[in-house]
């Protein structure tokens, strides 16, 4: 039933796409005014407290329709919506469209706006930061985590990801509190193993030689001392290792070479989470068949 309502949220998403207000994350942000508007003390949204707070009401909502639920096919349909609920906000390849679009016609401001837009979320340190590597870091959080989560735990795997993942760009705008600290904290814990199974996936997807190579240099690499350290370390394997499955043999044969240009690398990120996405949704249907099977 989870494979067929990922197949269906997937579909319907990209039919969504095309309606202009389609994507913009309304649900969270007026959720969020409406617990700013009940909780109306300032230092409880400094507090770690807040996070739980933010966190536990929509898991226990999604778990308490879903224990209701005893139709099998209404089921599915809640999952399929939950799910379509979670992506995103905007599929990703609705944004390198635009780009491609925007750079094509010359508009470089709309061109920064979008590549701005792209590098806003979870970032590696400075070393390891690119505009490719954030493409992959954005592909993550929109759509591979949240599959992840959604395949283990159902549609409250999903929001679980989807919420987490959220609140520190909600808790940031109060500034560099301990709320904001520990709503990173958890989403960099609840990541950790998705992005490196995305990571995995890029580099099946496409060099996988050059994304382990890529992967293996980072062994070396210190952590920082500061809480966030390992958190960084996790979206640098991410961003490091997908960009690394994006070489390919160059045409004399003389090893790895990247696109050749702007317009290529756009394409070609877009193609490379396409198959990534096709090789997930593959062991997906090659473990609920197992599950099927082993039920006889």
């Amino acid at each position: 039933m989870l494979l067929i309502a990922t197949i269906c949220a997937l579909l319907l998403e990209r039919l969504l796409g095309q309606i202009d207000w389609w994507g913009r994350p309304l649900l969270l942000q007026t959720t969020v005014r409406g617990a700013r508007g009940l909780l109306r003390w300032p230092e409880l949204w400094t507090s770690p407290a807040i996070v739980p707070l933010l966190l536990l009401p929509p898991l226990g909502l999604t778990a308490l329709i879903e224990q209701q639920i005893e139709n099998p096919f209404v089921s599915l349909g809640f999952s399929a919506l939950v799910l379509l609920l979670c992506l995103g906000p905007r599929d990703l390849a609705d944004d390198l469209h635009e780009m491609l679009r925007a750079h094509a016609a010359g508009d470089v401001e709309t061109t920064r706006r979008l590549a701005r837009a792209l590098q806003r979320g979870p970032r590696p340190d400075a070393s390891h930061r690119s505009l490719v590597g954030a493409m992959f870091i954005q592909s993550h959080e929109r759509l591979f985590g949240i599959l992840l989560w959604f395949f283990v735990l159902g549609p409250i795997g999903a929001v679980a990801y989807r919420v987490a993942s959220r609140l520190p760009r909600v808790l940031h705008a109060d500034g560099n509190t301990l709320a904001a600290d520990f709503a990173d904290a958890l989403h960099g814990l609840m990541a950790w193993i998705p992005a490196r199974i995305t990571a995995l996936l890029f580099g099946m997807a496409g060099s996988l030689d050059d994304a382990l190579r890529a992967w293996s240099q980072l062994r070396f690499d210190p952590v920082s001392g500061d809480v966030a350290g390992w958190s960084r370390k996790t979206w640098a394997v991410l961003a490091e290792t997908a960009t690394g499955g994006l070489e390919t043999d160059g045409e004399d044969g003389g090893g790895p070479t990247l696109p050749p240009n702007f317009e290529a690398t756009l394409h070609e990120v877009m193609s490379l989470q396409n198959r990534a996405l096709l090789i997930l949704l593959a062991f997906f249907a090659f473990f609920a068949t197992g599950a099927w099977v082993s039920g006889f």
